[in-house]
């Protein structure tokens, strides 16, 4: 891993801000890390816990991921998404609106699912998982929640962390797993860390963004992986730095590991 923290320290010299990162091959347990504890904004990176608890409750009985939910207007939201586009009134399944929470980053989605099982229940999974700096304090597109100090916020280490709970199927009955897996490799925003990477390449993964906050985490599948990533940028003097740092440290990352 030194060759490959040296590409990626001349990679950070070009770009300002605050990082943090973890990079885990999963097979040999070999990984690099940078400020792997730093807390940041979560983003749409919270959308990953979500998703966990969803299908946590699911493998409990407490839900049905073939339950009807209807999108009334007033739930409707701005910011990422489809659900905001379409008519009021339609009904989707949990499993359909984890699927548009986490592929398209639905924040009218993601809001459904939350009241749902409820923020608690999500905060409560993710200590008992061992996460240290994950916590759910807002619905998405509640800035004036945020604004009082009531950020979601989590860590590259901790996000790595339930990648890896999730891949290994740790803790839920293995088809949960899979099908988180499966979510997560379907993702259609591909700016960050998949960019310059050949289409073929599987990478299961969730993309957040704020103003001066941009990351990306999830798994990298390659002959000698599977690879976990996150990485996570604050501070940017503009969004557009921190796509351009995070895909030019996927392609780094994928020259380094393919060969």
């Amino acid at each position: 891993m030194k060759e490959l923290q040296k590409k990626i320290e001349t990679t950070l010299a070009a770009y300002r801000g605050r990082w943090g990162m973890v990079i885990l091959n999963h097979s040999n347990g070999q990984h690099f890390s940078l400020n792997s504890d730093m807390i940041f904004p979560a983003a749409s990176m919270i959308k990953i816990p979500i998703m966990y608890e969803v299908m946590h409750q699911a493998a409990a009985g407490k839900i049905d991921l073939k339950q009807l939910l209807t999108v009334k207007d007033e739930l409707r939201v701005d910011g990422a998404g489809i659900l905001k586009e379409l008519r009021p009134g339609i009904s989707m399944t949990i499993r359909e609106l984890v699927t548009l929470m986490i592929i398209l980053s639905d924040n009218t989605a993601t809001n459904m699912i939350i009241d749902l099982i409820s923020m608690s229940a999500v905060n409560q999974t993710m200590e008992h998982l061992g996460l240290k700096s994950t916590v759910l304090r807002r619905q998405m597109m509640d800035f004036a929640a945020a604004a009082a100090g009531q950020e979601n916020e989590t860590s590259s280490e901790d996000i790595v962390r339930l990648l890896t709970i999730i891949y290994d199927n740790a803790y839920l009955p293995a088809d949960y797993g899979k099908l988180m897996i499966d979510i997560l490799s379907r993702q259609q925003v591909r700016d960050k860390l998949p960019f310059f990477l050949p289409e073929e390449i599987v990478i299961a993964h969730k993309t957040g963004t704020l103003p001066g906050v941009e990351h990306d985490g999830g798994i990298l599948f390659l002959p000698g992986g599977p690879y976990i990533i996150c990485i996570m940028a604050a501070d940017l003097p503009s969004n557009v730095e921190g796509l351009q740092l995070i895909a030019a440290l996927g392609k780094v990352i994928y020259k380094h590991f393919k060969s």
